[in-house]
């Protein structure tokens, strides 16, 4: 039981784990976000994009 509170979001260590893992999610999704953005711009330099029919 006491790991459970230690562990808990009212304490240091659990809320600190939270902003970890917020963190760590915004930063994958901002990194994806760069690799499609490049990748479009890659495929249509090279004449690779979808033409819309």
């Amino acid at each position: 039981m006491d790991m459970w509170l230690s562990l808990f979001w009212g304490s240091p260590i659990g809320l600190g784990i939270f902003l970890v893992c917020v963190g760590g999610m915004i930063y994958l999704i901002a990194k994806a976000d760069e690799i499609k953005k490049r990748t479009e711009a890659f495929a249509k330099e090279k004449g690779l994009e979808k033409k819309k029919e």
